[in-house]
């Protein structure tokens, strides 16, 4: 097989038209083992769970195939043909490159979050400083490039929790405090606490306006553009997995003032 022709090749099947037809019938067709299957698509309000995750999995695969071929060519590019392309022209197929990266891993976090928010939540006794600890380690890069400083008590409780998504939502309060700082490296500052009953993690950061408190724990929504980052989902995902404990998840902030996020867990 040629070397384009492995690029070009398509990693799954596709979802949609079937020989050539719109995909407008209610029934759309996919090709599965070999099998060609259908899918009834006029009734959302009654996917359930499973239905929404096997839905959003296909759909994810979907999309990764043109992805795929964009990465492979734009790789072929820069393989070969980098030297005749100016200054500007390297830089755009840079980009491109970049750009995909980006989509691809867009795709893998949301499958993963996915499949992890739509499974039961199975909560265990779990020490809270394991937790936080493989979450800083994840995080180290961007605590370390950020010049961030960490202040983590001696002693924290041992909690009742799913300790995967206790992981995720924690991450996505630090990691937020972290990204969004804008005070000289060195003098940036991220505090974790928690009485068993809640955790906090609190930062020096730029704040919030107290006009979108109400809000930043919608999906989608970012009130700082100019700084780009991830696809808006972090906070969400905060409130989901506390929602997943039967708690909430609040903030205390002000422009310029830093942020306090305190994820509270219910009794079991």
């Amino acid at each position: 097989m040629s070397r384009i022709a492995c690029v070009a090749a398509p990693h799954i099947c596709r979802l949609g038209a079937v020989n050539g037809a719109p995909d407008f019938p209610d029934t759309r067709h996919y090709r599965q083992g070999g099998c060609t299957k259908g899918v009834r698509m006029h009734e959302p309000d009654g996917l359930s769970a499973e239905e929404l995750t096997k839905l959003f999995s296909v759909l994810s695969h979907d999309l990764k195939s043109p992805i795929f071929s964009v990465d492979g060519f734009s790789e072929l590019l820069m393989a070969d043909y980098t030297d005749k392309l100016d200054e500007e022209g390297q830089d755009f197929l840079r980009r491109i490159r970049s750009s995909v990266q980006q989509m691809k891993k867009v795709l893998d976090d949301m499958a993963r979050l996915v499949k992890l928010l739509s499974r039961p939540t199975a909560r265990r006794p779990t020490p809270l400083r394991e937790i936080v600890e493989e979450v800083l380690l994840k995080y180290n890069y961007m605590i370390e490039d950020g010049g961030v400083k960490v202040d983590l008590p001696a002693e924290l409780p041992t909690v009742d929790v799913d300790p995967e998504k206790m992981r995720e939502g924690i991450g996505a309060l630090i990691s937020n405090a972290a990204f969004f700082n804008d005070r000289p490296k060195g003098e940036r500052q991220i505090t974790i606490s928690s009485d068993g009953t809640k955790v906090c993690v609190r930062d020096n950061g730029i704040g919030i306006d107290p006009r979108y408190t109400g809000q930043i724990f919608d999906p989608g929504l970012k009130l700082d553009k100019a700084r780009g980052g991830g696809p808006g989902y972090g906070l969400y995902l905060a409130r989901k997995v506390a929602e997943a404990h039967g708690g909430t998840v609040t903030v205390e902030s002000g422009l310029g003032e830093g942020s306090t996020f305190c994820l509270t867990l219910s009794a079991t």
